[in-house]
């Protein structure tokens, strides 16, 4: 990157400041750090329920709210390592585990494609739609229209609206200094996917060994997003701050820091890795574990923190296999993480579009 090329998260920094979308606003009250928007219903009765007013909300739906992502040929994906179907269902998903993060129920989509002539075939078009009716029956949600133009490269976008009740919704900018850090599930196992598909394009693995990592390649390429863990997070309220791993752990871990105005200590363990990646590291030195850990990327695992207190009632309400991971503290302390007595300083890893 050169001296004058501005990196992904300065780039999304001057847009919030030169458009003036820095605070939650009346008509998004997520302020414009996370992954997506919440805006009111009724925004007027909004303003009278935070005015203190006599209108009731209750528990019901109250807010949309509102998210968008694109994948784009031989930048988010190559067609060679699946098929246009996969391409969508992740793309779906994508947008799906943002909503999740913030505890959001899908309700439709719009969504576009841009289709180079070569792809403008049957066989091609009907893995893709095939693909989009398994989502929408899966996330429960439909696809309200979109736009189709021609493309020099394949590429997919959705615009998803969901729907929650915004006393609910789990922000990145709750998180206390002595919240307990979580994750939900294993890390690794769609980098190291990405990994092997690379290294057998360029001929230094075969299938064979490819085969046998089925389980990476397929995370990578039909991630499920945690939307039933969402929902119940924000449903118990026991999650103080959320984000999805769509990123790296380090650079979801700074995000989080920066919006809760807080630090973070990461308890080190191999256990954090997904069996595969085990399997196939063998034995890692502390640096090296350190490195695949915070720069293992689209897993679409919650990280989110909770209260200490929390941490016991939510054995029984949430389900196994989330893992705590550290715990938040001071800001002035930055993010750290220890291995085994051992500090080891955490590097801001993970993919940068303007690298």
């Amino acid at each position: 990157m050169s001296d004058n090329t501005l990196s992904e998260l300065e780039i999304l920094e001057l847009f919030r400041k030169e458009l003036g979308l820095t605070r939650p606003h009346k008509l998004n009250l997520a302020g414009n750090t996370d992954d997506a928007a919440v805006m009111p219903l009724l925004p007027e009765d909004f303003a009278a329920y935070a005015a203190n007013k006599k209108i009731k909300l209750g528990d019901r739906a109250d807010s949309l709210v509102f998210a968008q992502d694109a994948m784009i040929e031989n930048i988010h994906f190559r067609l060679e390592y699946g098929t246009a179907g996969q391409v969508a269902d992740k793309c779906m998903a994508v947008n799906v585990s943002d909503l999740a993060a913030m505890g959001a129920s899908p309700l439709g989509a719009l969504v576009h494609v841009g289709l180079p002539k070569r792809y403008a075939v049957r066989e091609f078009l009907t893995s893709l739609t095939k693909s989009l009716r398994r989502s929408m029956r899966r996330y429960k949600f439909t696809i309200f229209g979109g736009d189709l133009t021609a493309a020099r490269d394949f590429t997919i976008s959705a615009a998803f609206i969901g729907r929650i009740n915004h006393r609910k919704a789990m922000f990145r900018n709750g998180a206390k200094a002595g919240d307990v850090l979580c994750v939900s599930g294993t890390l690794g196992l769609a980098s190291l996917g990405l990994k092997l598909l690379e290294n057998h394009r360029k001929g230094k693995l075969n299938s064979v060994k490819l085969d046998r990592y089925s389980g990476a390649v397929k995370r990578l390429l039909e991630p499920r997003p945690r939307l039933a863990l969402g929902l119940k997070l924000a449903e118990t309220g026991l999650a103080t701050s959320c984000i999805d791993l769509s990123d790296s752990l380090a650079r979801s871990l700074k995000l989080l820091a920066r919006d809760s105005h807080v630090g973070f200590e990461v308890e080190l363990s191999s256990r954090l890795l997904h069996r595969e990646v085990r399997q196939y590291y063998g034995r890692l030195s502390p640096r090296k574990l350190a490195d695949t850990v915070f720069s293992a990327e689209e897993d679409f695992e919650l990280l989110f923190t909770m209260r200490a207190s929390g941490l016991e009632q939510s054995r029984g309400l949430l389900p196994k296999g989330i893992i705590p991971i550290g715990t938040a503290i001071a800001r002035k302390s930055g993010i750290t993480a220890n291995y085994r007595g051992k500090r080891i300083v955490v590097s801001n890893s993970g993919f940068e579009h303007f690298g």
